[in-house]
Parts: C-alpha cells; structure tokens; sequence
C-alpha cells in the first residue's frame, strides 16, 4: 500500500503543479489584456454561470469526488506494520524490521534438515513475536527455536519475544 500512496502523491503532485503553472501562464495573460492559450475563458465562464447545484452533471462530478476523498482518508487510516521493532533495555534502541526476519530466516535455514525458512516480526511496541515457517522435519522445532532465539539474544530482543515455529513437510517427487 505504502507504494501505491507514494504513487498516487506522486500523480497528484505532478497534476497540481501543471494546474499551477497553467493557471499562472494564463492569470499573466489575463493581466497582459492577450488571448489565451489552453482555456476558453468565454465558454467556461458561460458553462460555470448556467450550472446549477441540481444538474446531473455536477451532482455526479461532486458524488465522484466525495467518493475518492474517502477512499483515500480510508487508505490512510489503516494501521500498518512498524518498520521498525524495539530492542535493548533502554528506550530509543530500534532494528529495522525486514532486516530482523532475514537474519532470523537466515539463522532457521542454519538448521540441519531445515530449509526455505520465511520469519514475519508482528506486533507493535515490545509485544512483538517472531513467526518462522519452513519446509523440513518437524523433529527439527525444537532446534529451529532455540537458533532463532540465540539470534533473538545476540540483537538484544526483548525477553517478552514470542518464537512460533511451523514446519511443513517436505514433499518427495517420486
């Protein structure tokens, strides 16, 4: 979503300032006594003086808008993961949260018998927990916990860290 967002800002910035400078272009002209370029002033003023709050047009033009406006406040209020996850005793010592699960999928893939290893970091503040799902012998659980905590230990996690471990069996092409 974070892409999309940027995306669209990116649009609206790029349509705003190309309004900005139209509207800047055709105002000198205006002020300048000359015709003008792109808008035509004399049937947009007859267009915008005939409307009426109760014709279709604007109706669907105001509906489409309203729409959109929240549609986007809607997008933006939704919670969404913290790129960052607190570490250390005192307060203010941050990981990057993508850079957590790889050394975490990295250290499960460590794991005899372990491999394909995807971790996701979940959770907000100090409650988060760590999810290790692979592919490998479910006898391996155990070991794949206890790497993924000696990680834990040595990035100075909180103790609070919840480890969850899945292990799916590895399926054999006959």
């Amino acid at each position: 979503m974070a892409v999309v967002n940027r995306l669209a800002s990116l649009l609206l910035g790029i349509v705003l300032l190309a309004a900005g400078l139209l509207l800047a272009i055709e105002a000198a002209l205006l002020g300048l006594d000359r015709p003008s370029l792109w808008v035509p002033r004399d049937a947009w003023y007859a267009r915008l003086t005939q409307t009426r709050f109760s014709d279709n047009s604007f109706l669907f033009v105001a509906l489409v808008i309203g729409v959109v406006g929240l549609l986007v406040l809607l997008a933006q209020l939704r919670p969404r993961r913290p790129d960052r996850v607190p570490v250390g005793e005192a307060d203010g010592w941050y990981l990057n949260r993508r850079s957590v699960e790889q050394r975490l999928a990295e250290v499960a893939n460590r794991v005899p018998a372990v491999h394909d290893a995807h971790v996701r970091v979940r959770g907000r503040g100090r409650q988060w927990r760590a999810v290790v799902k692979a592919a490998g012998d479910r006898a391996s659980i155990p070991d794949v916990e206890q790497a993924v905590r000696g990680e834990l230990d040595r990035l100075a996690a909180p103790d609070t860290v919840k480890v969850g471990v899945s292990l799916a069996r590895v399926r054999r092409v006959t």
